[in-house]
């Protein structure tokens, strides 16, 4: 989702921007990445693990936009997830 797109969702009438795809590659819309994260997820690994959003084979172009709604309502900034591949393990998608 580009930063435009972005400042755009945030104006548009409640119901309708619940309706809004922000996950292009899991087909996860805005008012179920809003849920988890109103059910306590505060990191980026937390929502993917109950939306599946950020995972998808773009390489997470959401995630910009889950990091602004997690700061938006915990009133903190996520980090995204950077644990390091052990050795012998495949790297993740973010370091591919």
């Amino acid at each position: 989702m580009e930063e435009d797109d972005r400042e755009a969702l945030k104006t548009l009438h409640p119901a309708i921007r619940g309706l809004k795809t922000v996950c292009r590659c899991k087909n996860v819309k805005y008012k179920t990445l809003e849920r988890a994260v109103r059910e306590g997820a505060t990191t980026i690994a937390q929502v993917a693990a109950k939306t599946g959003a950020t995972t998808g084979y773009c390489g997470g172009s959401c995630t910009p936009y889950i990091q602004e709604m997690i700061a938006e309502i915990h009133g903190k900034p996520a980090a995204a997830p950077k644990p390091a591949a052990a050795e012998g393990e495949e790297k993740p998608w973010w370091e591919r």
